[in-house]
């Protein structure tokens, strides 16, 4: 039993190192893929013991998975982020269960840190990270789909043989110091990004989407996910996370437009 960690970087020289070390102790190998980093993330990974790959610079992570998994060299992989760190409780079962040759895939929790605490409650802490798992079966079930943002290990959350750990077995996710940064990365890329990639599949602007889904979205992490109990904290982020879906189709409505007014123009040429 042997476990590669694979870290997909890009100017993490504030995260990098106490990354790495929260897992050094569990791995057997640590792998950083990177972007092309400006800043010293390569040079604190490498003085720690990491082995570094490059991939070509994109504006977000999801092509990257793929390519830096596959080089990893061990049995069983641990995808982790370079703003996430490991605990030791779940590092300790995750050990455990790679001795036990019916697990293949293993889901644990993620404890996110917005704004200055941990949230707890609304859809913000959950057991959606399938990050532990056989090489061969995430190869076998990967396709392209995992390239668009927000999908990574969609195949592996769905397959059969997915043990779901408890809350108890979590990592810590340093996601959002401050409102600023979720509104310029959420709010902002990652719904143009989303956008630009529902446009690219066919699907086409609907005002039902983009007032619904932002209104179901509040509804279903403040109160049925009891995201108040995070009190004003969780209230902030389940309005932001509206926001989020609702800038996502925004984004398609824009697309469309442009796209109109480019045929316009063009008919007009001629």
């Amino acid at each position: 039993m042997s476990i590669s960690v694979v870290i997909n970087t890009l100017n993490e020289e504030a995260n990098i190192a106490d990354c790495i070390r929260s897992v050094q102790w569990m791995a057997d190998e640590v792998v950083v893929c990177d972007m092309h980093s400006d800043d010293r993330t390569l040079e604190i990974a490498q003085s720690l013991g990491a082995h570094v790959i490059y991939y070509e610079r994109t504006g977000f992570v999801e092509p990257a998975r793929y390519f830096a998994i596959s080089q990893a060299q061990h049995e069983w992989v641990l995808v982790i982020d370079a703003d996430e760190r490991m605990t030791e409780r779940l590092a300790t079962k995750l050990r455990e269960l790679a001795r036990d040759k019916s697990v293949e895939v293993v889901s644990f929790w993620s404890l996110y840190w917005y704004f200055g605490d941990w949230v707890r409650y609304g859809e913000f802490f959950s057991n959606t990270w399938t990050r532990f798992f056989r090489k061969e079966i995430y190869l076998e079930t990967y396709n392209s789909n995992e390239e668009n943002v927000h999908h990574n290990f969609d195949a592996l959350r769905a397959y059969p043989n997915n043990l779901r750990l408890g809350p108890e077995h979590h990592i810590l996710h340093l996601a959002y110091p401050t409102i600023e940064k979720y509104v310029c990365k959420t709010l902002g890329m990652y719904a143009r990004v989303e956008g630009e990639q529902y446009y690219k599949q066919g699907r086409r602007f609907s005002f039902v989407r983009m007032v619904g889904e932002p209104l179901k979205s509040f509804v279903k992490t403040l109160f049925l996910m009891q995201g108040y109990r995070d009190g004003m904290r969780g209230f902030i982020l389940s309005v932001l996370y509206a926001g989020y879906r609702f800038n996502t189709w925004a984004n398609v409505w824009l697309l469309e437009e442009l796209d109109k007014q480019k045929n316009s123009s063009k008919r007009e040429a001629i």
